[in-house]
């Protein structure tokens, strides 16, 4: 324990002679009240507001002096988680049925299903204060296109100026998507808070379906949460081909054999990756979600040993003392009044 004030402690000095002279007094007073009336006073009363306020007074004495203690407080460290987003960018993203917020159709001109991922995305890292985020894109393979960063502004940029026309290609493999992800992580720290938010509808080209689930289970195994994002709509849809300027539909995709090709949200793939992994599942055209998704992701950041930050501090005993010395006010003027008896 150290002092602010430490000059202060001299004045408990003080105490032994309050205790001294209020001892004679009491001494001297009982006398005089035998011999006048042949009574005495309990001697309970006077020792109980004797020791009492001598506490009292100490309790106000070290609360002035300022006494504190240091201990070692744990901060949580946003730092320390590591976010791996990825956005798929398969043909069936180009989808037009989903309902997107006037601020995204006022940067994103076409309201397809990537357009309105990456609108989330960009709603998702304003969320972010310190994390670091890498971002790729998936289809039949995932790639890289930004490593582990805290410039939020740049991949805001790459983000958001994605060419669709450029990029998306048909098909998505889920299980590879999510290897991609796992792969980002490889020169991570053992101890970060990992997490990967996959933005997709939940279509795959897998033929074997385990492998995603396999995928998944590994991600668990390396400490990997998965958060998933569903982009669609629960009814089946047509894929839009627009014209190079975007303005305008000029035919829908289609399959091999000529037919108009078309395509649905699939959640129970997406939840069933986030469960596997202990992440969540989230619908992107659900209130706040990017909000309650970087909440979530917080949560069991908490956890991670590499997300905390131990740091010495004090704590300050003023405020403990002073109540003590109420306290002591309180007792005495209780215990005084049972044990104030004459015999």
């Amino acid at each position: 324990m150290s002092f602010d004030n430490i000059g202060y402690i001299w004045i408990s000095a003080v105490i032994p002679f309050f205790i001294l002279f209020s001892t004679r007094a009491y001494l001297k007073n009982n006398q005089w009240l035998g011999s006048f009336s042949g009574e005495k006073r309990n001697p309970a009363a006077f020792i109980v507001k004797t020791v009492f306020f001598s506490l009292m007074l100490a309790a106000v004495v070290l609360a002035v002096a300022g006494p504190r203690v240091q201990y070692e407080k744990a901060y949580f460290n946003r730092a320390g988680i590591e976010l791996a987003i990825g956005i798929d960018v398969s043909k069936s993203m180009l989808a037009e049925d989903i309902n997107f917020p006037e601020p995204g159709r006022e940067m994103f001109h076409v309201a397809n299903r990537l357009n309105r991922a990456r609108y989330f995305v960009l709603n998702t890292t304003a969320q972010l204060h310190g994390e670091k985020i890498g971002v790729y894109i998936f289809a039949d393979k995932g790639i890289e296109i930004v490593p582990f960063t805290n410039d939020y502004g740049y991949c805001h940029y790459i983000v958001r100026y994605i060419n669709d026309n450029d990029i998306t290609i048909p098909g998505s493999d889920l299980a590879k998507a999510i290897r991609t992800g796992m792969s980002m992580f490889e020169n991570a720290p053992s101890k970060s808070a990992k997490a990967i938010i996959l933005f997709s509808d939940g279509e795959d080209i897998s033929a074997d379906k385990s492998v995603v689930s396999e995928s998944a289970r590994l991600a668990a195994e390396k400490g990997i949460r998965i958060y998933t994002v569903g982009v669609g709509g629960g009814k089946m849809a047509l894929i839009p081909l627009r014209s190079e300027d975007g303005t305008s539909i000029v035919n829908y995709l289609l399959d091999e054999d000529g037919t108009y090709l078309k395509t649905r949200l699939e959640q129970d793939t997406l939840k069933k990756i986030a469960d596997r992994t202990g992440g969540l599942y989230f619908r992107v055209d659900e209130d706040n979600a990017p909000a309650q998704l970087i909440d979530k992701i917080l949560q069991f950041a908490k956890d991670a040993e590499q997300a905390k930050s131990i740091e010495i501090a004090w704590l300050d005993l003023s405020p403990f003392f002073l109540t003590a010395a109420i306290a002591f006010i309180f007792l005495e003027m209780v215990f005084t009044r049972f044990c104030s008896v004459k015999f």
